[in-house]
This record gives structure tokens, sequence and C-alpha cells, in this order.
């Protein structure tokens, strides 16, 4: 069974993705900012708070993995989660490319998709997709999750 590393804040972009993950029975391991705040359970679900104050601990906790999904709030009108991506994203897609990660899949806002697709552009060698939260995005996680077209294209709505 394939196992991937999915990121982000306890919010419902990260809650979707993860639910039509589990749903594919893909085995998830979760990095998340309030670990204690997630009510899900299910065997093929493991949950870790994401250190996001150590880029080591980071790194490590991405090694091994060929998939990491990164998901962020789409609520622009959140000072906490505008936060979160401004100084979080770059340090996230640092240590994936660092451990190793063949392929990181980028979920967020559509209003936010030059600032993640003009840093995710500079990493040469690096597999990747951004997905907007518009339509049924968790869905399309999933699927390119479960069979990656490895290109670095927005995928479309």
């Amino acid at each position: 069974m394939k196992e991937i590393a999915l990121t982000g804040t306890n919010c419902h972009i990260f809650a979707d993705v993860l639910s039509a993950l589990l749903h594919r029975g893909i085995a998830v391991h979760a990095y998340v900012t309030y670990p204690e705040r997630l009510m899900v359970e299910d065997v093929d679900l493991t949950v870790s708070r994401l250190a996001v104050d150590s880029p080591s601990t980071m790194h490590s906790d991405f090694e091994g993995y060929h998939d990491v999904v990164l998901t962020f709030n789409d609520d622009l009108t959140s000072s906490e989660d505008n936060d979160f991506t401004l100084h979080q994203f770059n340090p996230l897609i640092t240590a994936a490319v660092e451990a190793g990660v063949r392929r990181v899949v980028v979920v967020g806002s559509p209003e936010s998709a030059a600032f993640f697709m003009g840093d995710l552009r500079r990493r040469d060698g690096l597999d990747w997709v951004y997905i907007s939260t518009e339509g049924d995005y968790a869905e399309r996680v999933a699927q390119e999750v479960a069979a990656p077209h490895y290109h670095k294209e927005e995928y479309p709505a």
C-alpha cells in the first residue's frame, strides 16, 4: 500500500484532502499544526505534529516518502493562516527536496497560485503539481497521488 505525507493547518482543505486520500485506500502520515484537534481514526492514518520550528525535523519526517501533499487554507482573511503560508511554504518545500521527496502536490487558493507556482518553478528537478481549491480539489489530489502524471502544470479545474 502506498503511503504519503500530508501537511497543513487544521482547516477544511486539510480535512477534505485527508478524507479523499483515506477513501481511496491511501495510507497517510498527517503532519498537522494541532494534531490533538484531528478527530479522525483510521487504520491507514498516522498523525504527528508538523515541526515548523525545526527544519531538520521536517527533513527527517519527509524522508522515505515519494509524495508529499502540502495543503494551505484558502481563507485569505485569516491572518494566522496567511502567516503560516508566507513563512512555512518555502521551508516545507526545502525540507521535502532535501529529504529526497520525488513529488510535491500543493493545494491552495486560486488567488495564491502565482505565489506557490513561482517558488515551485525555481526548483530544478522537483516534480510538482499545484491544485487550486476550486471544484472537487480533494478528489483531484487523490487522483494525482494514486496515479501521478509527472508534469509541472497547474491541474485544471
